[in-house]
Parts: structure tokens; sequence; C-alpha cells
């Protein structure tokens, strides 16, 4: 699941910019190229599932609107990375602040609002509801 989508893109961004970036061989170009834009989002998300995998349960059914403000980011960053383009100054800052984020939480010291993962697939503690058939109690006195 990807946690932007185009129009997202080209909210944060503008229309303009997704049509250099989707298109950059094209200085003739009218058309947002989305394959493409949908694509890097698709990416983006799959990094932010690395980072979240340990303590959530991904992907995010609902994403917070940080996780899609660093959706875009990162994908932004992906599609100014080309054979002749190069992510600005700001585009490369941007994506390092996303990434440094993502790290907080995977280490735990930011937590974003979404579910955690389910039982056993986390390293909490486990409960049992009933005394174990072999135990030091019921073996006593054999």
């Amino acid at each position: 699941m990807a946690y932007a989508t185009v129009q997202d893109m080209i909210d944060r961004f503008g229309a303009t910019e997704m049509l250099r970036l989707s298109d950059p061989e094209n200085r003739t170009a009218e058309t947002i190229v989305a394959a493409k834009v949908e694509l890097a989002v698709a990416d983006a998300s799959a990094l932010i599932d690395d980072y979240l995998r340990e303590r959530y349960a991904v992907p995010l059914a609902a994403p917070p609107a940080s996780v899609t403000r660093a959706a875009c980011t990162l994908a932004r960053y992906d599609l100014a990375k080309g054979e002749r383009t190069f992510p600005t100054e700001q585009m490369q800052a941007d994506r390092k602040d996303v990434i440094a984020w993502l790290a907080s939480i995977a280490s735990g010291k930011v937590s974003i609002d979404a579910p955690g993962k389910t039982a056993g697939g986390g390293a909490g503690p486990r409960f049992e509801d009933r005394e174990p058939a072999f135990s030091d109690r019921s073996l006593r006195g054999w």
C-alpha cells in the first residue's frame, strides 16, 4: 500500500515540479507521468515500512499525515535522481531529516499514531491461561 498519491505529491510540491520530475527529458511535456510518480511513492512506502516493521503492523491501514509527508519527501528525492537530474540541496536535507525521523521511530524514541504490532509479532511478554501439563509442581514426587 502506498502512503501517498500522485495528487498528494502535486498538492505538496506543485504540478509544475511533478511535471518536470516525472518527465525530465521532455521540456515540452504537458502531462505528469503518473506511473513514474506512483513508482517513486511505492518505493518510498516500502522504505518507510522497513523502518516501521519492528514496532507497527505494516502496511499502515490509515497512515498519519506525518507518514504521508515522509513518503512524498522520499519520493520527490527519488524522482529527482536521474541520468541528467540531481536532487537539490533542499531535497537532500529533507530526505536526511525524514530518514533520521524514521530511525527515531524504529528505535522507539518517537511514536506515531498507528496500531502497534499484534501479539506474537513483537518481543513483549506472553501470557498463558493455564498451567502447562508438565511443570515442577505437577511432576513433584515422581
